[in-house]
């Protein structure tokens, strides 16, 4: 844990009861809604992840895809802590936490599925596809230890979690940086085409979609401009509350690591670090109106 997490961990109680003597002047501020993002878990970390969801539990309620869009919308009351959990790239290890930890704990999940991906059967081309769109060196990240599990879901697989009562996302056709794109042709491949072709592999509907990379230097107006032409629904990598701005097309999410204590989880989604992101989404925002 590097030092700011640290000090965000250790406020995590004192924030807690400032926020709970808040709730006392104003009701509203007990209202919560928000998306925990996770990516890939490491067969070793299955224990983990449980406790993290067993410890949130205690004080969250797991709601469905179908919730949080009525919830978002404003067709259903937000009441008290309301969670939804969502998994990006479509790693195999999602089919094998739903089946694992999340059905039996009965814990619905929104997935979002990278098209090309998925479509991989070729072991050498998953791996190139790890090395440049998911964890590429201008982001300098490294490939997990744990690289040997990095491997796709299949089409099955997929199916599998729909029908265990999970929702299916979208996440781009290739997870490029879609900021970095000139082509009108190539951007509406990654936000529109690749959805289509999606749906037509998995016989459903797509409303929802999750930009690549999810901070705001990896995607612009013109990307937000054809995923809302498509999507009911959008989602960033920005943290924040969504029942406070109730925007359907500007989602916000908590990125969330088996390594986080607790307590950082807990900081995170009582809003530590929300501010951080408001003048990004103050610019994210403008582009929608």
């Amino acid at each position: 844990m590097n030092f700011k997490h640290k000090i965000i961990s250790h406020i995590y109680y004192p924030y807690k009861a400032i926020k709970n003597i808040a709730t006392l002047f104003d009701p509203n501020n007990d209202k919560k809604l928000r998306v925990l993002l996770f990516h890939d878990i490491a067969k070793k970390d299955f224990d983990r992840f449980k406790e993290i969801l067993v410890w949130l539990s205690k004080e969250w309620n797991f709601i469905s895809a179908n919730d949080f869009e009525k919830m978002i919308n404003g067709d259903k009351q937000i009441i008290g802590n309301n969670l939804l959990l969502t998994f990006d790239d479509g790693f195999l290890s999602d089919y094998y936490v739903a089946k694992e930890i999340l059905n039996p704990m009965g814990i619905p999940a929104l997935f979002f599925i990278i098209t090309e991906f998925c479509r991989m059967e070729d072991e050498k081309k998953q791996k190139l596809f790890l090395e440049e769109n998911l964890y590429p060196k201008w982001k300098g990240e490294i490939i997990p230890a744990h690289r040997d599990e990095l491997v796709n879901m299949s089409i099955e697989n997929i199916k599998y979690l729909i029908k265990s009562g999970h929702k299916i996302g979208y996440h781009t056709a290739s997870h490029q940086r879609l900021s970095n794109i000139k082509e009108n042709s190539e951007l509406e491949n990654e936000i529109i085409i690749g959805a289509n072709k999606l749906e037509l592999l998995l016989n459903i509907q797509i409303n929802h979609f999750s930009f690549s990379f999810g901070d705001l230097d990896s995607f612009n107006q013109q990307a937000l401009k054809l995923a809302k032409s498509r999507y009911k629904f959008v989602y960033t990598g920005m943290r924040g509350n969504n029942s406070k701005h109730l925007n359907p097309l500007a989602i916000r999410r908590d990125t969330i690591a088996v390594t986080d204590s607790n307590n950082l989880v807990g900081s995170f989604l009582l809003g530590a670090v929300d501010f951080v992101y408001e003048k990004k989404f103050n610019i994210y925002e403008s582009w929608i109106n």
